[in-house]
């Protein structure tokens, strides 16, 4: 019984399924942010060039402001100018933003629509106090610690390496200067850039594993939840439209292979085969009504198999005998008779 217990056994889609829909999922902000902060700086540093245009020329716009008297017309210009130069500015920014945390969101657990509920326990600084000292947030602060201690190490060897060329910048141009302030920060950002990609990749595996380890199951929940969905009827309703569709599809190929089809003429359609090598007395390979019997009669046609009317019969077939069913003795007389006709036709068409 222990054993059975142990929760050994990998979760079916199902459990993952409803896991989703509680909106527990294996997300690693780690991901996120480092996709974020790649992806801007390759923004800022190739792209923003508009951006950064815009903001000069408001802050030379402002400066033609200092030492004038602020009436309310010129406050009003002021304060537009600014406030549309940074929405455009800064607009494709705060756009990539956006899009980059729905698609990094999205690729880790899929597109996911929760209902808003206003779960009141939330609000009980009693568990809000054992949620900030739980053992998720401590390892949360051990990886952020780490992290901020990596970086710092790195940051360390990076100046080492680049100490020289920052005393010996103290000697040249301007320009220069400048441009070398720029070289040694790209190599700053582009170290920690490196960790903090590196960390995501190990957090979103951790995630992911951890994630799929908390929704393991025990081989007795498995075997409940078969039952709960073979008791399900949507489940069941499912299944047996699955069924009808599988026998629908083989009796329709045996339909080539009757020998005669006795119709209503346009409500009922049976078709028969005999072979009188294996069979005692012919079988029903296909019967239906309707748009069936429609389909059953196209097929003869399409392979020249007679169509005899006989509305009594077939009705009387259609209600009495299964598919795959010999005809019983009380219809010998009635199939003698037609497939004596069937077999003149074919000499005939001999």
């Amino acid at each position: 019984m222990a054993d059975e217990e142990e929760k050994t056994e990998e979760p079916t889609s199902k459990k993952i399924e409803d896991a989703k829909k509680e909106g527990n999922v294996p997300k690693s902000m780690e991901v996120t942010g480092a996709a974020i902060l790649l992806f801007g700086s390759i923004y800022l540093l190739f792209f923003s060039g508009s951006a950064v245009d815009g903001i000069r020329k408001l802050m030379l716009f402002t400066y033609g402001f200092i030492g004038q008297d602020m009436s309310g017309n010129t406050f009003y210009s002021l304060g537009y100018t600014t406030v549309i130069t940074l929405i455009i500015a800064l607009l494709p920014l705060f756009s990539l933003v956006i899009i980059l945390a729905l698609v990094t969101n999205w690729s880790q657990f899929g597109f996911l629509a929760t209902p808003l509920k206003l779960d009141l326990q939330k609000l009980d600084p009693i568990k809000g106090l054992k949620g900030v000292f739980g053992l998720k947030k401590a390892l949360e602060a051990l990886k952020l610690t780490l992290k901020l201690i990596i970086i710092f190490a790195v940051m360390c060897v990076v100046f080492m390496l680049t100490y020289k060329a920052f005393l010996a910048m103290m000697d040249k141009e301007l320009h220069a200067t400048i441009y070398t302030i720029i070289t040694l920060t790209g190599y700053f950002l582009a170290a920690i850039l490196l960790i903090i990609i590196i960390f995501a990749i190990i957090d979103f595996y951790f995630t992911r594993y951890y994630f799929f380890k908390s929704l393991r199951m025990s081989k007795q929940e498995i075997k409940d939840e078969f039952k709960n969905m073979e008791g399900d009827p949507q489940v069941k309703g499912r299944i047996r439209r699955i069924q009808m569709q599988m026998a629908m599809k083989r009796m329709m190929s045996d339909v080539p292979e009757a020998d005669v089809v006795i119709t209503n003429p346009t409500h009922y359609a049976v078709a028969l085969k005999y072979d009188n090598q294996v069979d005692n007395a012919p079988k029903v390979v296909a019967k239906g009504i309707d748009f069936i019997a429609l389909k059953i009669k196209d097929i003869a046609r399409d392979n020249s198999i007679p169509i005899i009317e006989n509305p009594s019969l077939a009705r009387s077939i259609y209600a009495q005998i299964e598919v795959d069913q010999e005809i019983p003795g009380e219809f010998y007389k009635a199939m003698a008779e037609i497939f004596s006709y069937v077999y003149e036709l074919k000499n005939k068409k001999r």
